[in-house]
């Protein structure tokens, strides 16, 4: 695992990013393993020299069978040595995924913006992954290796030497031509393909709403043509990238006969002998062997800087954030002081100057139209957003100075959209705690008024309840997730329309939870449009067009919502009763 004592990032962030991957030096280990590999090859064209030029020469054939078995075990200790290679590169790269995949996963978790639908960090670690633990990442440990085999090359003859030269070169230049060819189609598929995965996740996601509305072929004709849009660069970039990578055959293959024919004329000239005809058609084989396979391989090649560049830019953060000191479990007192927030550079907030105080054992409601702005605010008390000015404390704490985890322990939480995870009943209410304990799971359940519609499902607390919650209704979600929302210490509750979903025994019980909650000392902040919550709250907070219209008491929060009344318009009817809301005073 990766230190918690991290400060800022220096100008080699990569650099340090890197040194976090253990197992490292096991790449010192890989390039002595490479240098013996490609010296061990050299047995090969050495062999072909000393049969030609000695063997058959003498006619000794203990000199043949002594050079054979000295070939046959240096190829077999260059055949270890390659497995003992490809087998540390394999486990660098899991160690290098087991290493990263924590400090990525934090990066998205903390990072991720509402509806963002960016291609996974962790897709792409998992692409540099299996990018080192492929064969191209070999062939560019053994690029090095070249000029030594054109040295050796030069040796036997220069015009050996001037050949590789010529091939190394020609296919330098493809292999630059196939990178550009690469980058510029992968920049286009990817966002493209980007846009063809969030569409295929809304269809699946929203599948029942797709097929009730009759959009099924709609659907399949839009995903097909997003989907044509990102394959068509791909398809342009293979097609040429294969059209270089067989000329680069071709010229390889020429090379070798151009050899041949240039070692057969120096043998007739008596410039060199004929063992070195088949050797050097060896060595130019093995010198550009390396390069054939680049050339080919400059889209894995752009593909795995692009992942590199995702996943630095979303570890870097996670390493620059300093560690915070753990505070002591709060009260519950919540303050928002003149708060604040909008999005980028827009110039209308969505909040504005927003000010109140809940104390513990308090129930503040908010209320207000559509777009007013309320589940922002939840959002910014619950430290998923930060105010642009402004502060939102717990226990006189600004939010921002408390460790993300640590306040997720004292926070209950729930979105409009409840957000269930896939598993169990239990493992919903409990999420990812490893220390709950089924009394606490059933306590919360209790709490949230749920425990016996749990008991009435198929496996009671061992019900699978499907992704999001699929196989549960509208109501059994909400009261699932309040369930979730009371689970633990909870010193601050927050539920942004917990009554959306319910029927009014499921109000009652609501109602039944949350001042259940009040008596344990919780402060309470809720979001709603329905009345019933009201007759239970101390407070009300009356939101629009992300302004304080008002805050104080129901009754004088409610009186301000009502209408003027218009001049010459008649009064409401004197014989009416005032109403009367359970529990709670007069509302004339």
């Amino acid at each position: 695992m990766y230190s918690r004592n991290r400060g800022a990032i220096p100008a080699s962030g990569q650099r340090l990013l890197v040194a976090l991957i253990p197992g490292r030096f096991a790449l010192v280990w890989i390039v002595c393993f490479s240098v013996s590999v490609n010296l061990l090859l050299l047995v090969v064209p050495f062999y072909s020299i000393e049969v030609f030029d000695r063997v058959l020469s003498s006619g000794s054939v203990e000199t043949l069978v002594g050079l054979t078995v000295i070939a046959v075990g240096a190829l077999a200790f260059s055949a270890a040595f390659d497995t003992f290679r490809n087998r540390l590169l394999s486990r660098f790269a899991v160690g290098f995924e087991h290493c990263l995949a924590p400090i990525i996963l934090e990066g998205s978790i903390t990072g991720a913006a509402p509806g963002d639908c960016r291609q996974h960090d962790l897709v792409k670690l998992r692409e540099l992954r299996s990018f080192l633990s492929s064969g191209t990442v070999t062939s560019l440990i053994d690029a090095p290796f070249l000029p030594v085999f054109i040295l050796i090359l030069f040796f036997l003859h220069p015009w050996y030497g001037v050949i590789a030269l010529i091939g190394v070169g020609v296919l330098l230049a493809m292999g630059v031509a196939s990178h550009w060819i690469a980058r510029g189609e992968i920049a286009q598929a990817s966002q493209a393909a980007l846009k063809t995965q969030a569409l295929l996740d809304g269809i699946v996601r929203h599948s029942s709403v797709v097929r009730a509305m009759g959009w099924t072929r709609g659907a399949i004709r839009a995903f097909m043509s997003l989907n044509d849009e990102a394959l068509s660069p791909v398809v342009r970039a293979s097609e040429r990238i294969y059209t270089i990578s067989a000329a680069a055959r071709t010229v390889r293959t020429i090379l070798q006969i151009a050899a041949i024919g240039c070692g057969a004329w120096l043998v007739l000239q008596n410039e060199v002998l004929s063992g070195s005809l088949i050797a050097s058609s060896i060595l130019i084989a093995r010198t550009l062997q390396p390069m054939e396979g680049l050339v080919s391989a400059w889209r894995a090649l752009a593909s795995a800087q692009d992942a590199w560049t995702q996943v630095c830019n979303a570890a870097m953060p996670v390493l620059a954030r300093p560690r915070k000191t753990l505070l002591p479990p709060p009260s519950g007192i919540l303050q928002v002081e003149r708060v604040t927030f909008r999005i980028g550079g827009t110039q209308r907030p969505i909040l504005a100057g927003i000010s109140f105080q809940c104390r513990p054992s308090e129930l503040i409601v908010v209320i207000g139209p559509t777009g007013a702005g309320k589940s922002t605010l939840l959002r910014l008390m619950a430290g998923l957003e930060r105010p642009t000015s402004g502060t939102i404390r717990l226990d006189h704490a600004a939010l921002h100075t408390w460790d993300p985890d640590q306040l997720g322990q004292f926070v209950g939480y729930l979105p409009q959209d409840v957000q269930l995870l896939d598993g169990t009943v239990a493992e919903a209410i409990a999420g990812f705690d490893e220390c709950a304990r089924d009394e606490a799971i059933v306590a919360a359940a209790m709490l949230a008024q749920a425990h016996e519609m749990i008991l009435s499902l198929p496996a009671g607390y061992q019900t699978e309840i499907g992704r999001d919650g699929c196989r549960l209704s509208g109501g059994q979600r909400q009261r699932l997730g309040l369930a979730r929302a009371f689970f633990g210490d909870r010193k601050l509750i927050l539920l942004d329309e917990p009554n959306a979903n319910l029927d009014p025994d499921g109000e009652e019980a609501l109602c039944s939870a949350i001042q259940s909650a009040k008596a344990r000392g919780a402060a309470s902040v809720i979001v709603t449009h329905r009345p019933r919550l009201l007759t239970i709250a101390d407070a009300v907070l009356l939101l629009r067009d992300g302004n304080q219209i008002a805050f104080g008491p129901p009754y004088e929060v409610l009186r301000t919502q009502r209408p003027a009344p218009v001049p010459g318009s008649p009064g409401p009817p004197r014989n009416v009763e005032p109403q009367r809301l359970p529990g709670r005073r007069v509302i004339p």
